[in-house]
Formats: C-alpha cells, sequence, structure tokens
C-alpha cells in the first residue's frame, strides 16, 4: 500500500492541473461562504472596517466582471509566451525540461491563483442581487480584491521563476536534486539494510525445472515494482518469484515478465498472471520513482546537446557531468542493491534484476564519450572528473567497469584528440587513474 500510494503521488505530481483544481474548488467554497456571511452579518457594523464598504451593487457587479476578464486575459497571455520560450529552451536542453516546468509546484500554484481568482469573481457576480436595494457584499468584494493583489504578485514570481527555470546551471541543479533523491531511496545506506535481503550471483542460484512464465499484456515502461506485494504472495504460496525486468524497462506487450519456480497448481494460470502483473507498473515515459538511471540520462542528454556542432557548449557539458560524477561516488559508497530477497522465515521468495555500477556508468558517459571525444578540454575535464571518482572505487567489480572505460577512452582519444597538448594531458590522466585503482587491494 505504501509504495502504491507513493506512485500515485509522484503521478500526481507530474500532472498540471491537480493543484489549480483544488484552488478552483476552494474558490468555489469560499465564494459560497462569503456571499452566505453577507446574508447575515454586515461587515459595516465592525469598528474600523467602513472604509470596505462597497454601496452600489451595479459597481461590485462591474469591480468583479474586471477582475475576472483581467485575470483570465493575463494567465492566457502569461502562459502562452512562457510555452514558446520553454519551447525554445528545450531544443537546446531537450525536451525533459518541459517536464520539470510542469512538475515545478510554483508554476502550478501560479497558474491555480489566476484561475481560482477567475473562478471566485465569476461566482460572486452571479450571487450579487441588484434587485434588492440594501444588500451589502463587503466580504466578498474585500476577498476578491485580495485574491487580485495575489494575482499580480505570483505574476511577478511566475515571471521571475520562468527566467530561473530556463538556466541551465538552474536546470541541471534541480535534475541533480531528483536524482540524488533516487539514489537515496534506491540506495540504501549500510544501516538500513534489512537482513533478509541480499546481493548474490544469480548465475549460482538453482531453482528447480517447475516454472511458470508469466508475459505482459501491454506495453510500457516499468514505473514500479512492488517487491513486498510479490514477496508476501510467493511466501503463502510456497514458491519463488525470479523478476526479468527492472525499473526502467521498456516492455513489450508479448515480453517476458518473471518466471514462477514451484508455482501453486491449485491457482489458473491467469489468476497468477494478474497478482504478478498487478504488483509491476508501466506508464508512458519513465520515472525517476525507482529508476536512477532515468536522472542520468536527463543529466547526459543535456551534455550530448551541449556538445552538438549546432550549440557547441562545453561549459554545459562539464556542468553536466561534473553532477554525474557526483552521484556515481553515491553509488559507489553505498552498498549494492540486493537481488535476493527472503522472506522472514529466510527462504528465497524474490529474484530480480538490479543494476549495477557498470550500468550507471555507461548510462551516463557512453554518449558523452561518443560525441565529447573529439574535444581535448571535454576529454581533460571528463578524465580528471573520473580521477576523482578512481579514488572512492574499492569494489572489485566496479574497478573492473573503471579500467573497461579506461580502455574505451584511452581508444576513442587516440583516434579524435589532434592537439598535442591535449594527447599527452589525457595520456597522463589515464595513468593516473590506473594508478589509483591499482594503489590499494580490492574489496569484493
Amino acid at each position: 500500500m505504501k509504495h502504491q500510494l507513493l506512485h500515485i503521488s509522484e503521478r500526481l505530481r507530474a500532472s498540471f492541473w491537480v493543484i489549480p483544481a483544488i484552488m478552483m474548488a476552494a474558490a468555489i467554497l469560499l465564494a459560497q461562504g462569503c456571499l452566505a456571511f453577507d446574508q447575515h452579518r454586515d461587515l459595516d457594523q465592525l469598528p474600523g472596517l467602513g472604509w470596505l464598504t462597497l454601496r452600489d451593487p451595479d459597481s461590485a457587479r462591474a469591480l468583479l466582471a474586471a477582475i475576472a476578464s483581467s485575470t483570465i486575459t493575463v494567465a492566457g497571455t502569461v502562459f502562452s509566451i512562457t510555452t514558446v520560450a520553454l519551447t525554445l529552451a528545450s531544443n537546446q536542453f531537450g525536451p525533459r525540461l518541459v517536464r520539470n516546468f510542469i512538475r515545478d509546484r510554483g508554476t502550478q500554484i501560479s497558474l491555480g491563483i489566476f484561475l481560482s481568482t477567475f473562478v471566485y469573481a465569476l461566482l460572486a457576480m452571479r450571487g450579487i442581487d441588484t434587485s434588492v436595494p440594501g444588500n451589502r457584499h463587503t466580504l466578498t468584494i474585500s476577498f476578491a480584491l485580495l485574491l487580485t493583489l495575489a494575482c499580480i504578485a505570483y505574476l511577478i514570481y511566475f515571471i521571475h521563476n520562468v527566467a530561473q527555470s530556463i538556466q541551465i546551471d538552474n536546470i541541471t541543479f534541480r535534475i541533480n536534486s531528483e536524482f540524488r533523491a533516487a539514489l537515496d531511496g534506491i540506495y540504501p545506506r549500510e544501516h538500513c539494510l534489512d537482513p533478509r535481503f541480499r546481493r548474490q550471483d544469480l548465475r549460482k542460484i538453482h531453482l528447480g525445472d517447475d516454472v511458470l512464465g508469466v508475459r505482459a499484456h501491454k506495453e510500457g515502461y516499468v514505473q514500479r515494482i512492488d517487491r513486498q506485494k510479490l514477496i508476501d504472495w510467493a511466501s503463502e504460496h510456497q514458491c519463488c518469484i525470479w523478476l526479468d525486468m527492472h525499473p526502467g524497462t521498456f516492455l513489450y506487450h508479448w515480453g517476458s515478465v518473471a518466471r514462477i519456480y514451484n508455482p501453486p497448481r491449485h491457482m489458473d494460470t491467469r489468476a497468477i498472471e494478474d497478482v504478478v502483473l498487478g504488483a509491476i507498473a508501466l506508464g508512458p515515459q519513465p520515472t525517476a520513482e525507482q529508476d536512477v538511471i532515468f536522472s542520468v540520462r536527463q543529466l547526459a542528454q543535456i551534455a550530448v546537446r551541449a556538445l552538438s556542432p549546432g550549440i557547441n557548449d562545453p561549459f554545459t557539458a562539464y556542468t553536466c557531468i561534473d553532477r554525474l560524477i557526483d552521484g556515481m561516488g553515491i553509488v559507489l559508497q553505498r552498498p549494492e542493491l540486493p537481488n535476493c530477497f527472503s522472506d522472514d522465515e529466510d527462504v528465497l521468495r524474490l529474484v530480480t534484476i538490479e543494476l549495477d555500477f557498470a550500468d550507471v556508468l555507461a548510462a551516463a558517459l557512453d554518449e558523452i564519450r561518443e560525441y565529447g571525444r573529439d574535444s581535448g578540454v571535454v576529454m581533460r575535464h571528463l578524465l580528471s572528473a573520473l580521477n576523482e571518482l578512481a579514488e572512492i572505487c574499492t569494489r572489485d567489480a566496479d574497478r573492473k567497469a573503471m579500467r573497461t572505460l579506461i580502455e574505451r577512452l584511452e581508444e576513442d582519444c587516440s583516434k579524435g584528440v589532434q592537439d598535442s597538448f591535449d594527447s599527452t594531458t589525457v595520456q597522463k590522466q589515464l595513468n593516473a587513474m590506473r594508478n589509483t585503482l591499482n594503489a590499494r587491494p580490492p574489496q569484493k
């Protein structure tokens, strides 16, 4: 249930309409409440509030009409211009810039305050009865004016926020914050590890020959896997589930999802498939909820676009490289992800495919290495950052991945880097990385 609620929360946050809809609903209730209050109480009788009185109902309706028309006009114009600006920016930094704009709370609240003011003014204007003499609507009009002032304040904030959000340093900072949050959620610290969950060599696990295959019924990206639900079900039915994919995988509608070892033969095959597929959430695009590669690729995409001949901005690439190396340092310093999950009786119930450091390293740097190998300054910066990463690389498998990357970088630089100074510097950096990796005995 907890994982399902987190998944729903993630989807709602990515929706542009949730907060504006809540604010418009609140505006409807506020308008009805203010109209009801004005019918039963006269705010003019309170000391010091007489200056808020608007005695002419026609003037009140005219004021509310002006507020309604101006707020919806300003909202439409501002958001249209913003969409154009974001479209131009996304051509340089990638289409995921629009996604971050939509997820931004300030943007959602700004739209909500304009729309809720418009809704409030319409309902308040409808509730004012000009045929009854002496009707007072002091509280209703006062709240309309307060909402208008809030719109002006949020208009200034919104323009400032958009101007900040399309700056590359702020874009990479936000993506890196999401990256680090995903790392903290996916890669637990040593003291947070559950002793029932372990990492094992999957080649040495043999579960027998009684197997039932589960295939997907529709296509999509794996956004979330409810592992605890699968463990509980497997424990209840005395079987073991072996997942053939991980969060971030694109499943074809005929793709293999899992294998059930020693499946419960008293259950219908379709019922077993429904249980397994019910624990796996698919969507039209990957998310950072359980997929650390998603944020990695966002930063790598910006770096690759910056290195394209049409843009040729190595400084943006430097920023992305620094953020990526910082995140991979967290992966190196945390325990490896468990891939074998046991129940309370220490019986293996779930086997998963988990990404290791080599997978994260490849996702982060393969495209940058491919498109930046002709630039000596980019390769020097990349190798300088990797030298820092090699200082904390202690596990044998992680060092093997780093050595493989060194060989590929050496081959790329020998073919792409033409400047003699850059070539000499790159070779020194590569040798320094080798020495760093060989300086201390590896840890298993």
